[in-house]
C-alpha cells in the first residue's frame, strides 16, 4: 500500500497552493484524485474511511476535504457533520464526489454542509475549476 500521507510535501506546493484531504474508500480512485491534485500544484493527502478522515483532517488542517459519500461504516455525509461541528475544521471547503447526482442527492449534501457537490466518474476539468475558484478566495489559506 502507498503512505499517502508521504506522497507530497511543503516544498512540492507552489505559492497559493491549497491542501486537499481525499477521502475515498476506493484507493484506486483515491490515487487518481492525488496523482490529479498533486499535477495542479497542490499539496495531497489520502485516507480510505471516515474515523482516519477526522484525524487526518485534525493533523494536516487542509483547505479542500473531497469526500465521498458511500463509504462503509461512517460515511460521508457522517464525517461532513463531524468536520463542521469541531472548530478547527468547521471553516474546511468541503466537496462532496459521489455516484449519485439526482436532485434529493444533492439536496441531502446541501443540507449536510457540503460546499459543492460532484458526481462520480469524477471530470478532472470541473474538478480543477472547482479548486481554483477555491483559490481565488482570499480566506482559501
Amino acid at each position: 500500500m502507498i503512505d499517502y500521507k508521504e506522497r507530497s510535501t511543503d516544498n512540492d506546493r507552489k505559492p497559493g497552493a491549497l491542501r486537499v484531504l481525499v477521502v475515498d474508500d476506493n484507493e484506486a480512485s483515491a490515487l487518481t484524485l492525488m496523482w490529479a491534485v498533486e499535477s495542479w500544484g497542490d499539496e495531497v493527502r489520502a485516507c480510505h474511511d471516515g474515523r482516519s478522515a477526522l484525524d487526518l483532517a485534525r493533523e494536516f488542517h487542509p483547505d479542500i476535504v473531497l469526500l465521498d459519500i458511500g463509504m462503509p461504516g461512517m460515511d460521508g455525509l457522517e464525517v461532513c457533520a463531524a468536520l463542521r461541528a469541531d472548530p478547527n475544521t468547521a471553516h474546511v471547503k468541503i466537496i462532496a464526489q459521489t455516484g449519485w447526482g439526482d436532485s434529493k442527492m444533492r439536496q441531502r449534501t446541501a443540507e449536510a454542509g457540503f460546499d459543492l457537490h460532484l458526481v462520480k466518474p469524477v471530470n478532472f476539468e470541473v474538478l480543477e475549476d472547482m479548486l481554483s475558484l477555491f483559490r481565488s478566495l482570499p480566506t482559501a489559506r
